[in-house]
């Protein structure tokens, strides 16, 4: 499914409104919003290649949603070896608009041909026109059984910035997948990690049932509130507006004192949702955690981010956890206050290892009823 451009989460920066339980205010009352740009993504279905040094790309990947009976969703992605930049490609113009900022997209017609079944050997083809003329055709045949074995965190050591791709169930590929863009041919190598031959032997790319995918990325947005709620009571919204079209909804769903259950969904992602747990005190907004998972199947998919204390105004540090919907902890890092004066969060990720040395430094500003977030690594 679509890109979800996260602003879900806290409120260091609007701590200073007064408490709005169940009665109307005249001043109004703050989104909760937080200093972090974050990117979701949820796909039923993924092929992924990693690509040899004969073409300019590290990695091709497919995503595909089954929107309907008769309708795919596609979305293809490009990874630059040297730069590490992804180009996408896809005939959706909600994906066109709703892609990550300094990621460049294309609208082409993509001809995706799906395998009949599951099982090892079925073979999946995609073709399409790229923006400089030349004609990808990609085959992707599948080397073993869909399994939650197959689940996991893909390491991404290369990327500049933390990304998170997990897999639910999947598969790794086969003898014959290959990458050909124009007359060069880029075939998957042996996977020797994971080879047992003659018994089994995997090529270097992978399919996966429920894919999902986390970004924090630098980069800035800017969001006007077009309205508040009177009081915090169920159904109650905040409506906010994005400069580049887009809208974001954050509803009430529960009030359980001064306990509040929120979704916030955008229109250029309509099928993704981000779910915040917070709390509104005289202080301002305290947030335990953020679920993201896809609108259709409900929770049943979910990446959240949990907070060990909830991130609220005057906590200085905060360990955080990236947790699957099996309650696994798959990351762990840390969010720690810098100028706190401008409202200036640095995000470090510690484990799994490869992780390493990727944060961002994050800031929020507000003023004259707009929100602009600013990323940087």
């Amino acid at each position: 499914m679509n890109l979800f451009s996260s602003l879900a989460l806290a409120a260091l920066s609007l701590a200073t409104a007064p408490l709005a339980a169940q009665t109307p205010q005249s001043t109004p009352i703050p989104p909760p919003v937080l200093p972090l740009i974050v990117h979701y993504t949820y796909w039923p279905e993924q092929f992924v290649q990693f690509v040899g040094p004969e073409l300019p790309y590290s990695m091709i990947e497919l995503d595909v949603d089954p929107t309907d009976s008769k309708h795919l969703l596609l979305y293809v992605t490009l990874t630059e070896r040297a730069t590490g930049r992804r180009i996408h490609y896809t005939s959706s113009d909600a994906l066109v608009a709703s892609a990550a900022p300094g990621d460049e997209t294309h609208k082409t017609a993509i001809a995706f041909e799906p395998a009949d079944t599951d099982a090892p050997g079925s073979i999946s083809t995609v073709r399409f026109a790229m923006a400089d003329g030349a004609l990808l055709q990609w085959r992707f045949v599948q080397g073993s059984d869909l399994s939650e074995q197959g689940s996991g965190l893909n390491p991404l050591p290369d990327a500049p910035i933390p990304i998170f791709a997990y897999r639910e169930q999947g598969a790794l590929a086969g003898e014959g997948t290959a990458l050909q863009i124009g007359a060069t041919v880029s075939t998957a190598a042996v996977w020797t990690e994971y080879a047992h031959p003659p018994y089994f032997v995997p090529y270097r790319g992978a399919v996966t049932e429920s894919a999902h995918l986390l970004v924090f990325t630098p980069g800035s947005q800017t969001w006007s509130i077009a309205s508040t709620p009177s009081a915090l009571t169920v159904g109650a919204t905040w409506e906010l507006d994005g400069r580049n079209g887009d809208h974001r909804s954050i509803r009430i769903d529960r009030v359980d004192g001064e306990h509040l259950t929120m979704t916030a969904t955008d229109r250029f992602q309509p099928g993704i949702r981000c779910t915040l747990e917070a709390t509104r005190s005289d202080a301002g907004w305290s947030i335990g955690q953020a679920r993201f998972s896809p609108i259709r199947d409900g929770e049943k998919h979910t990446l959240t981010l949990q907070f060990a204390t909830p991130l609220s105004a005057g906590v200085t540090s905060v360990e955080t956890s990236l947790i699957t919907g099996k309650k696994k902890a798959i990351a762990m890092g840390k969010l720690t206050v810098g100028d706190s004066t401008k409202n200036s969060l640095t995000l470090n990720f510690s484990t799994p290892s490869w992780l390493n040395g990727k944060r961002l430094s994050e800031e929020l500003v507000t003023a004259n009823g707009l929100l602009i977030l600013s990323a940087y690594p």
